[in-house]
Parts: C-alpha cells; structure tokens; sequence
C-alpha cells in the first residue's frame, strides 16, 4: 500500500520552487490517492495533470494498483495549511473557535502563529438610542482556533 507520506514527498519535491503548494494528501485502505493542491491564482487543470503525471511517474499503477485524484480545495472547507490562510487575507472567513463561539470577520494577517481579523459587532454606546457597530480587532493563536472557512456566499 501506498502511504501518504510518500506521496506527499513526490508532490513537494514537483512543485518546489514554484507557486503551487500542498494542502493535503489522503490515501484509503483501497489505494484511493487524493492529492489536493492550490496557488494563490487558483489551481488549473494543467496544473492538476502535471501534478498527476508527476505522481504517475513515481509509482507503478499496476503494481500499486491505485486510483489517483487532484484537485483544489473544496470551496467552504476549512484552510489547512498557511499559504492558505495568506490567500485568504482580506477576505471573509467563518472561525470557530475551540470555545464554541463563532465569528464572522475579515482575515487581515496569517503568520506560523497566529491569525488577525477585523470585525463590526452592533453594540450599545453610551448617549446613542439605538445600537452602533463597533469596530474590533483580534488577534488568535492556532491552538484557540477548531476551524477557519472562506466565506464564499451571503444568503438572501
């Protein structure tokens, strides 16, 4: 059977030094590979093939017997990995964090560490009737977060 792992390895050591990067690799107990990748332009299909045939090369289909996809991230999937979070700045993200609370916010720094965002929340102001939206900057450590998803679409 064919480990994850080594996979992996094949597709880092292909894509190494170019834009492209890895979010993930999956294998099953069926030899069901799933290489999932990205760029900060958006993957192609031409990139999909070439990482393909690059895996291809590295293993022998008939005597692994294996099923091969490639693909991008799933849109409304949680990021993964930091060149994600770094494609994501600026825009839009759903956080849960590992508390329970759920925010809505604007992605605006991602590091090895932590992430920042932006956020209005209505809040009552002293001498206002009615609510007013106040702006919040926060600042989370990996460890506080469970996940991180784009927000890809406002419902009506």
């Amino acid at each position: 059977m064919i480990s994850a792992s080594s996979v992996a390895q094949v597709v880092e050591k292909f894509i190494a030094g170019s834009d492209l990067f890895l979010v993930d690799v999956t294998v099953s107990p069926f030899n069901d590979i799933e290489v999932v990748a990205d760029k900060p332009a958006g993957l192609t299909v031409e990139d999909c093939a070439d990482i393909s045939r690059a895996v291809e090369a590295a293993f022998d289909r008939d005597k692994e017997d294996y099923a091969l996809t490639v693909a991008s991230p799933g849109l409304g999937e949680p990021l993964k990995v930091l060149p994600q979070y770094q494609k994501a700045l600026g825009k839009e993200v759903e956080i849960l964090l590992k508390s329970g609370a759920k925010l809505t916010a604007t992605l605006t720094e991602a590091t090895s560490e932590k992430i920042a965002m932006a956020y209005t929340k209505m809040e009552a102001v002293e001498g206002k009737k009615r609510k007013q939206p106040v702006a919040y900057a926060q600042e989370l450590s990996y460890g506080e977060v469970k996940w991180v998803k784009q927000v890809v679409g406002r419902k009506c």
